[in-house]
C-alpha cells in the first residue's frame, strides 16, 4: 500500500467498523425495516470504498475505447460508401480508429453497408445513413483468459453503439462458426469496404474459402428464417403475412438476407457489394425496383413487396433443397488453428508437466475416481483432493467419499476456441459409492475470486491427494486470500446452516452435519479475523467436540436444543468481535494474482497484469 493512502484506508476503516457496530445494533431491533436495507445498502458502499483505497477492487480489466473522436469518426462512417473513400479518406479512416482504440489491436475495420439499401438511394449521404464501422479487435492474455465467466466476457467484449460495433476476436469466430451473416460479411467484404486489415486477417480469408462459410447449416437456417421473421408472422394457416409496422430499412434488410440465401444456391459470394446487384433472377429485380419505388413514394403497397419477397424465398428454399452442407468441423478446426496462432503471435506455450514420479500413482487415483476425470490426461490435473469430513479429518466409518478436482483444459483449445468450453462435470447422488465434482481453472478462479468456502478450503488445506507444481505455486500466495470477502462467505454458511437448524427439525444426519458445520467454520472465522491462515484439518478439544456431535446421541449437554444454543451465542459473539474491530483486512481477493497463476495454467509466462 503506497504511503499516501495509509490515512485514507484508516479513515475508512474507521467508519466502515463504525457502521458495522450500527448495523449489528440494527439487526437486533429494525431487522424488517427500511432503515435496515439503507444500513444494508451502505454497508456494502463503505466496503467498496474501502476496497477501492486499500487496492483490493481491481477486477476485470475489460478494454476501453477512447471517446474523444467518435463524433467525427461517425460523421466519417456515415457520409461515405466503400467506392466513395478515397485515400486522403481511408487514412483519415485509420487516423481516428487507431486513435479511439489506442492500446487495442484492431485486426479488421470495415465500412460495413446494407447493399440493398444502397441501391435504393439516389444521394450519397442517404446511401451512407445506415453504414456500421465494423471492427474486430484482439484483446490481451491478461483479458481474454481473465478468471471471469462468459457472460462477463459477452458483456465487456463488446461495443455497439449502432454506427460503430466493435466485437473481441474470439466472438467473431464464434459468431463465424455459427454462420452469423453480419460477420460473414464483414470477413468476404470487397477490399474498398476494408479500411484497416492486418495481416493475420488477410490469413483467415485465404484459409477459409468463403464457400465453406455460407453452406454451412446454421448459416442458411439463419438467413432464411431471419428474412422473413424480422417483418412477418406466420399465422394459423401457415402463411407468412406483413407485420404492418415494417420500416423500408426492415425490407432492405430482408432483401440482403435473401440475397444471401440466393446466393448459396447459385455457389457465388455473399452479396456485400451494392454492384452485385445486377444478375438475379426477376423475381428479386421486381423487389428491387419496388424498393425503389416505396423510398420515393410511402402510398407504394408494402405487402405487395412482401410477397415478391415470399416468392423469392420460396424459390430459392426449393434450390437449396440438393445444397451439400458443409462439415462444422472443418470450419471449427480452420478457425481455431488461425485463432491459436494470432493469439500466440510466435510465441512457444510452456504448459506445465506432471513430475515423472508421480505419474503412476495420479494416473491410479484418477482410474478410482472414473468417469470423466479418468478420460482426462493427467496432465490436465491441478488438484485431486477428497472434500467434506475426510479433508477436515472428521470422517467416521459411514462417510461418503466425495472428490473435488481443479483442471485444466489444453491451452491449444482455450486459446483457439470458437464455442463455449463447458467447465465444469460432476458425478454426484445418493446411489454413488463414490461422488466427484470437477471445475476447470477458469472456473476455479472465478470461484475463488468470490470466496467460495469449499474453494477456499482447498486452498487452505494441506496434504491433498495430489497436488501439481502449479497448485503449490498458487498456495505459497494463500495469504492473500485471507480477506473480508472470505469472512462473509463463511459467515453466510454458518448462518443460513442455523436458520435451517432454527426452522425445522432435520433428519439426525443432516441435522449433525449443519451443527458441525456451524462450528467448524466459526473456528476458521476467529482465526481470519486474526489475518492467520484458518485450520481445515480439525485437532485437539474442537476436533473431539466436533466428533461427539457426530457421533453420540444428541442428549444431555450434546441435546439439539443445548447446540443450537451454543451455536446461536457462537455466531452473537462472532458478529460482535467483528464489529468491535479496530483494523480490518483488505476487503477482497488478489484478481492479479489469480488471473497471472491461471496464465501460467495456460503456459503462459506474462508480465505483471
Amino acid at each position: 500500500m503506497s504511503e499516501e493512502n495509509i490515512e485514507p484506508v484508516r479513515l475508512a476503516t474507521d467508519a466502515l467498523q463504525a457502521h458495522e457496530r450500527l448495523h449489528l445494533h440494527l439487526r437486533q431491533s429494525h431487522r424488517h425495516t427500511n432503515v435496515f436495507q439503507k444500513s444494508v445498502d451502505t454497508l456494502e458502499q463503505l466496503r467498496e470504498i474501502k476496497g477501492e483505497l486499500d487496492g483490493s477492487a481491481k477486477n476485470f480489466d475489460s478494454p476501453q475505447i477512447c471517446e474523444d473522436c467518435l463524433i467525427e469518426l461517425k460523421q466519417q462512417v456515415l457520409m461515405h460508401t466503400p467506392s466513395s473513400v478515397t485515400s486522403d479518406n481511408r487514412d483519415r479512416f485509420k487516423d481516428l480508429i487507431n486513435k479511439t482504440f489506442e492500446g487495442i489491436e484492431v485486426l479488421s475495420a470495415v465500412l460495413l453497408t446494407c447493399p440493398w439499401y444502397q441501391a435504393s438511394q439516389d444521394e450519397r449521404g442517404e446511401q451512407a445513413r445506415h453504414n456500421v464501422l465494423f471492427i474486430v479487435y484482439l484483446s490481451h492474455d491478461h483479458q481474454f483468459l481473465a478468471p471471469v465467466n462468459q457472460h462477463t466476457l459477452n458483456e465487456k467484449f463488446v461495443e455497439d453503439k449502432g454506427w460503430l460495433y466493435a466485437i473481441e476476436l474470439y466472438h467473431f469466430v464464434h459468431s463465424i462458426a455459427k454462420g452469423k451473416a453480419r460477420c460473414v460479411e464483414v470477413l468476404y467484404c470487397p477490399d474498398s469496404a476494408q479500411l484497416i486489415q492486418k495481416d493475420q486477417w488477410k490469413q483467415l480469408k485465404s484459409q477459409l474459402n468463403y464457400t465453406k462459410v455460407t453452406k454451412l447449416r446454421g448459416y442458411v437456417e439463419a438467413c432464411k428464417g431471419q428474412s422473413i421473421s424480422g417483418i412477418g408472422k406466420k399465422g394459423k394457416d401457415g402463411k407468412f403475412r406483413l407485420v404492418e409496422s415494417t420500416t423500408f430499412h426492415q425490407f432492405c434488410d430482408s432483401f440482403r438476407l435473401m440475397n444471401h440465401l440466393y446466393n448459396v444456391s447459385a455457389d457465388l459470394p455473399p452479396c456485400t457489394d451494392v454492384t452485385k446487384i445486377t444478375c438475379l433472377p426477376d423475381i428479386a429485380m421486381k423487389g428491387k425496383e419496388l424498393l425503389h419505388k416505396l423510398y420515393k413514394d410511402p402510398d407504394v403497397s408494402k405487402r405487395d413487396l412482401f410477397d415478391v419477397l415470399v416468392q423469392w424465398r420460396d424459390s430459392v428454399t426449393e434450390d437449396l433443397k440438393s445444397v451439400q452442407y458443409t462439415d462444422q468441423l472443418e470450419v471449427d478446426e480452420i478457425i481455431a488453428k488461425w485463432q491459436l496462432e494470432t493469439r500466440l503471435k510466435g510465441r512457444q506455450l510452456n504448459v506445465p508437466k506432471v513430475l515423472p514420479d508421480e505419474h503412476s500413482s495420479l494416473t491410479t487415483r484418477m482410474q478410482e475416481i472414473g468417469g470423466q476425470v479418468a478420460k482426462l490426461q493427467p496432465e490436465q490435473i491441478i488438484l485431486i483432493a477428497q472434500a467434506g469430513s475426510h479433508m477436515y479429518g472428521l470422517a467416521t466409518p459411514t462417510s461418503d467419499v466425495d472428490f473435488l478436482v481443479i483442471y485444466a483444459e489444453p491451452s491449444q483449445k482455450v486459446l483457439g476456441r470458437c464455442k463455449e468450453i463447458k467447465d465444469n462435470f460432476e458425478s454426484r447422488g445418493p446411489s454413488k459409492l463414490l461422488e466427484y465434482g470437477a471445475y476447470e481453472a477458469r472456473l476455479f478462479g472465478e470461484m475463488l475470486l468470490k470466496g467460495s468456502v469449499i474453494i477456499l478450503e482447498l486452498v487452505f488445506g494441506d496434504n491433498h491427494n495430489y497436488m501439481s507444481p502449479m497448485w503449490k505455486e498458487l498456495v505459497k500466495q494463500r495469504k492473500c486470500f485471507v480477506t473480508e470477502k472470505g469472512i462473509q462467505q463463511y459467515l453466510g454458511l454458518i448462518q443460513n446452516n442455523y436458520k435451517m437448524l432454527e426452522k425445522e427439525r432435520e433428519v439426525a444426519a443432516k441435522e449433525r452435519k449443519l451443527l458441525y458445520q456451524i462450528f467448524h467454520k466459526s473456528d476458521a472465522v476467529e482465526r481470519m479475523m486474526n489475518g492467520d491462515i484458518p485450520n481445515v484439518r480439525c485437532t485437539g478439544e474442537l476436533r473431539e467436540f466436533i466428533m461427539n456431535i457426530r457421533t453420540r446421541p444428541l442428549e444431555n449437554e450434546y441435546d439439539r436444543n443445548v447446540l443450537l444454543t451454543k451455536a446461536k451465542q457462537k455466531i452473537d459473539g462472532l458478529l460482535t468481535s467483528l464489529a468491535a474491530r479496530k483494523t480490518r483486512l483488505k476487503e477482497n481477493m488478489d484478481f492479479c494474482a489469480v488471473t497471472e497463476w491461471l496464465l501460467r495454467v495456460r503456459g503462459l509466462n506474462c508480465p505483471s497484469v
